[in-house]
């Protein structure tokens, strides 16, 4: 499988993640995320809409279903795999904001987890750079780890695909209206 963006290939930046995810859970002795956060969704920023289309097309074959929507301005893909890459099942591909120079690549890594609350109190007691962050159709904790933050985990009680559904709905519901139905 092959995704465009940044300088590296996705297997050297997910296994330099991997490394520095396993190094946080040493240092604030949080061996209990192995058990109870499971990684579902690779996030992957790329420079603008045509890398992002370019990336789905390369994505090809090995997708079954794919959600784009816009946020603030910016395509974001999700992409439901065949088979999982690299154990993930979703890709999300982020068209990279207006203006911003954020790296391309590996931007970071959904846990699913079943009480984010708990989590949330978890990663404070531990002295970890977490917040709350949230948008219209969705809240998550964003932890920020390496030696220079440089890694992002995000904590949410659903899938990215959960966000899709409500964002279908809400399209159904409107043209429904529209239609006078």
């Amino acid at each position: 499988m092959v995704l465009s963006g940044g300088t590296t290939a996705p297997g050297i930046a997910l296994g330099d993640y991997r490394v520095a995810w396993k190094a946080f859970l040493v240092v604030h002795h949080l061996d209990v995320l192995e058990h109870v956060a499971v990684p579902t969704t690779l996030s992957w920023k790329v420079a603008d809409k045509t890398e992002l289309f370019t990336s789905l097309m390369a994505l090809g074959a090995a997708v079954e279903q794919t959600h784009i929507g816009t946020v603030n301005g910016r395509f974001i893909a999700s992409a439901v795999l065949h088979e999982p890459y690299e154990g993930f099942a979703i890709i999300k591909l982020l068209e990279r904001r207006a203006g911003s120079n954020d790296p391309l690549g590996l931007d970071s890594i959904d846990y699913l987890v079943k009480d984010v609350e708990a989590i949330y109190q978890l990663l404070k007691a531990a002295g970890a750079h977490v917040k709350r962050e949230h948008n219209d159709m969705h809240a998550w904790l964003s932890l920020r780890f390496g030696t220079r933050l440089e890694y992002e985990a995000k904590f949410t009680d659903h899938l990215v695909l959960a966000v899709a559904v409500k964002e279908m709905e809400q399209a159904h519901t409107r043209l429904r209206a529209e239609y006078g139905y």
